[in-house]
């Protein structure tokens, strides 16, 4: 597989030998036998009106709003879900739309959580919550990193798993843990564990002080968390 990020493509068409053409910005031609096109998401709001509420969207169909109440422009008009943008997950948008009701009915709520796990539902499944190792270097961030791979575990041997890992990353000066990263069988279950700690701002002794059920996956955080600890320096 070859990735050509920050590409755009100028030009499709189809070959006389059945195949496809990409023409990419700066003249680069790439071949293949078939194009997928991605649009992404666009908000169904055209047909709405909005422009009699005093509502725009930008040039996607998407409504800017306030992120802790979902309050659009307009103070009686609310928004959530894909319509808002970011980050267009069911989960999260559940979670904007009870807010939202909350606040158009004056019954106090509670802040959207800082952080959420992604889900996807690949071959492998990729799942993630926090900060990425990219963004807690941009932070400046002393930290250190615990990897643990499924085959490494008894459940991971029980399930013939030769594939699989979890990642995740601690604070040097607070210990606490920073964000968690799986790819791998049941990694959309997986990472709930590593939610709650996160969003508790639970440390890495967490995972070494405390039993997972053995045999299981969800063992891979407490091997993730030595090998984490065994690269730090004493407190």
């Amino acid at each position: 597989m070859a990735m050509r990020f920050g590409r755009s493509v100028t030009k499709v068409e189809r070959e006389k030998n059945g195949g496809c053409s990409v023409e990419l910005e700066g003249g680069r031609v790439v071949r293949s036998d078939m194009v997928l096109f991605a649009a992404g998401r666009i908000g169904a709001t055209k047909k709405l009106n909005l422009e009699v509420c005093g509502l725009e969207c930008d040039h996607r169909g998407r409504l800017k709003v306030d992120p802790n109440t979902f309050r659009t422009d307009v103070p009686h008009i609310y928004a959530a879900g894909d319509v808002i943008g970011f980050p267009s997950l069911a989960s999260t948008s559940m979670e904007q739309g009870r807010i939202a009701a909350c606040h158009a009915l004056g019954e106090s709520a509670y802040d959207p959580p800082e952080y959420f796990p992604y889900g996807i539902y690949s071959v492998p499944e990729i799942s993630t919550v926090g900060m990425t190792e990219e963004e807690v270097k941009e932070r400046d961030i002393a930290y250190e990193v615990g990897i643990a791979r499924f085959r490494e575990t008894s459940r991971g041997h029980i399930m013939g798993l030769d594939k699989g890992m979890l990642k995740m990353l601690f604070s040097l000066k607070t210990r606490r843990l920073l964000g968690c990263h799986i790819v791998g069988e049941g990694a959309t279950e997986l990472i709930h564990i590593g939610q709650a700690v996160l969003n508790l701002q639970g440390t890495l002794e967490y995972f070494v002080e405390n039993t997972f059920n053995y045999p299981t996956l969800a063992e891979a955080y407490k091997i993730a968390a030595l090998d984490a600890w065994n690269r730090m320096p004493p407190d």
